[in-house]
């Protein structure tokens, strides 16, 4: 394994000097095999050390005993060294002496195991520079590393390939082999944590008869998975052995810690932490900052915090065994408050003036929440995209523990942000969810939306039979609650999804309708988009000079609005109109700019069709490299989303290359 050359590396390095070695777990928890790497190198290096080799466990976070103190160690050390009794002085800090003086030039090996604090450390380190020291702990040791000169040997958790190969040699590989699906879900269920996985191998080969399938099917329920994880013995239990590490913890940091389990995961930021402690920014970093030493949790770059799948078990035992429901139910809704109220701060500033962006009322925050201070629109989309799988699970989250309310605001105030971004199966989740919460309340203007946003989706995915059900019942209930305006944009999406399968006439009929709706509800915005889908849908059905007109007056009305994605849009489609008429150097200009606003707001998936726009006219004007570079553009965000019309440009690039062979 990697780890044991770099000790080896580390070792033949510091020849002529004493060196100690600190051996922790990036992922903070316990089990994860320091104890077992010390081990296994000092048996592996120990002819190197002919002066002897010294283990002592250092109890740092042991059950039934309290830690062991420094001089008590010495004192072992100097028996296991055959120091005659009489000349070991009774006084704590003589024996640390006579140790110390003992190993004096001298090769000698030293394992100090299960360290809590670097007080247990610091006095056994050997002045001698023939000597080497390996230390274990569950916490840090910084100290031991600034001061002291140890050399840090982050142990994480096992990568998918090396929990396979401890399956194969617990299990025999043929076995493993015939259920290797079940095999690596239970690799995943265990964390890829060697305690767990070794666990859960040694009940699997106690019952060969037993498919692996099976031993997954168990793990999958998360209640019972630290159950199944023991066999008895302590330090052959994952909740016992994490439990350890969790009893050192300050009260404070114990608590953050329980409250952690509410959070839905992946991961989280020191803002969620904050709101779910219901405790300032500052001082909840100071207890971010512990859970890390720690290694309760890990680091994700940033502010930004995670922990495995069973130490979150773990913390959901504790928070709903030591936290009352009233606690659970007010940090929770703390958590809500947070992602809603930092969530709609990001789609204010960054899509506010789009008919997709639903009207919220939210409300005041809950005592003791801290939101994402944003101020832009470019540093909200920076957000959203960290924040996005959070997001959605976050929203299905509140569903489930009631919060109806908070987990149709939560849906409505990303659709935007993954439609845009072309995250479809994550925006159809959350329309689900909003659709869900929607029909819980009874509230038919927020199903009008769900249906909304539903139909767009299956439209964006090519589904336009499912698109018209959907869209055609939004409109309805829009009609139900007197909101003319929504039914006006949802009739534009009925008409977007006619010209996916090519029936312009019927598009442009919806959109006129819009047109009109739009008109008597004086929505400028509207018009403008109504305008340009006419202008559109003339264009493709092959009559773009009566189409121009309709585009202009529409990118008017958007400059005049100051709507950037229109003006966007419609300057694609100028783009588009001048190129059907030949008027390739007319063309490119609009369809740059257009190409300019989508990536400056950020719409990634709108970019590929204007960079192929951009390709087919550069063709026409005899710039095939040009063409080249804006279709493979174009290719590269369609691959990236998987979206279907990628195999159209795809086909434009092999075509090109076919006519230069």
């Amino acid at each position: 394994m990697c780890e044991l050359k770099q000790l080896d590396e580390l070792l033949g390095d510091r020849q002529t000097r004493c060196g100690a070695v600190v051996i922790s777990a990036i992922a903070g928890t316990a089990g994860v095999g320091k104890t077992s790497l010390a081990l296994h190198f000092a048996h592996q290096v120990a002819h190197r050390f002919p002066d002897g080799q010294l283990f002592a466990n250092l109890r740092g976070f042991d059950s039934v005993a309290d830690p062991v103190d420094a001089a008590s160690v010495a004192r072992g050390f100097l028996d296991a060294l055959g120091v005659p009794a009489h000349r070991i002085p009774a006084d704590p800090e003589g024996q640390l002496a006579v140790y110390r003086s003992r190993l004096a030039d001298t090769r000698t090996l030293i394992v100090l195991d299960n360290a809590r604090e670097v007080e247990q450390v610091r006095p056994l380190l050997p002045g001698s520079e023939g000597c080497l020291v390996l230390v274990t702990s569950r916490n840090r040791l910084s100290g031991l590393i600034a001061l002291d000169g140890a050399v840090p040997l982050p142990l994480d958790v096992l990568s998918r390939e090396e929990a396979y190969e401890l399956l194969c040699r617990r299990l025999g590989r043929e076995s493993v082999l015939g259920s290797a699906d079940a095999a690596y879900e239970l690799i995943e269920l265990c964390a890829r944590l060697p305690l767990a996985l070794n666990i859960a191998a040694a009940r699997a080969a106690a019952h060969p008869d037993t498919p692996l399938r099976i031993w997954a099917d168990e793990l999958r329920d998360t209640r019972a998975r630290l159950d199944l994880l023991a066999v008895g013995d302590g330090y052959a239990d994952v909740r016992a052995v994490l439990s350890w590490s969790y009893r050192a913890l300050t009260p404070e940091g114990a608590r953050l810690f329980r409250l952690l389990g509410l959070h839905p995961g992946p991961d989280l930021s020191a803002a969620a932490a904050a709101s779910l402690a219901g405790l300032p920014l500052s001082p909840t970093r100071s207890l971010l900052d512990e859970l890390h030493r720690a290694h309760l949790v890990i680091t994700q770059g940033g502010e930004r915090y995670s922990f495995h799948d069973l130490l979150r078990a773990y913390a959901v035992e504790l928070v709903d065994a030591y936290d009352s429901t009233e606690v659970r139910t007010e940090s929770a809704r703390r958590m809500y408050d947070h992602y809603l109220h930092s969530s709609h701060r990001a789609g204010s500033l960054a899509y506010a003036d789009e008919a997709s962006w639903p009207p919220l009322d939210l409300g005041e925050r809950a005592p003791g929440v801290t939101s994402k201070d944003l101020t832009d629109r470019q540093q909200s989309l920076v957000w959203y995209r960290d924040e996005q799988t959070v997001l959605a699970q976050t929203a299905a989250r509140a569903l489930q523990d009631g919060f109806a309310d908070h987990a149709w605001q939560l849906a409505g105030t990303q659709v935007s942000y993954l439609l845009k971004s072309g995250r479809w199966q994550q925006w159809q989740q959350v329309s689900e969810i909003a659709l869900a919460a929607a029909e819980r309340t009874g509230d038919l203007g927020r199903q009008a939306h769900a249906h909304r946003w539903l139909g767009q989706v299956h439209r964006s995915q090519g589904r336009q039979p499912e698109a018209h059900v959907r869209l055609r019942r939004a409109f309805d209930l829009f009609a139900q609650v007197g909101d003319r305006t929504r039914q006006g944009r949802t009739q534009i999406d009925i008409a977007i999804t006619y010209g996916e399968e090519r029936a312009y006439a019927k598009a442009i009929t919806e959109a006129r309708s819009a047109l009109e709706l739009f008109e008597a509800v004086d929505d400028p915005t509207g018009q403008a988009t109504a305008l340009n889908s006419i202008g559109w849908y003339l264009a493709l059905r092959g009559e773009p000079r009566e189409a121009l007109p309709y585009c202009l007056r529409a990118l008017e009305l958007s400059r005049t609005c100051g709507n950037l994605p229109a003006q966007s849009s419609t300057l694609d489609s100028i783009g588009f109109i001048h190129h059907e008429l030949g008027e390739y150097q007319d063309a490119l200009p609009a369809y740059q700019e257009s190409l300019r606003l989508r990536q400056s707001i950020g719409d990634y998936f709108l970019q590929a069709e204007i960079h192929t726009h951009i390709g087919d006219t550069q063709l026409a004007l005899g710039d095939t490299q040009a063409a080249r570079r804006s279709w493979t553009a174009s290719l590269a965000i369609l691959d990236d989303l998987q979206h279907r019309d990628a195999e159209a440009v795809r086909t434009r690039l092999n075509t090109w290359s076919n006519n230069r062979q």
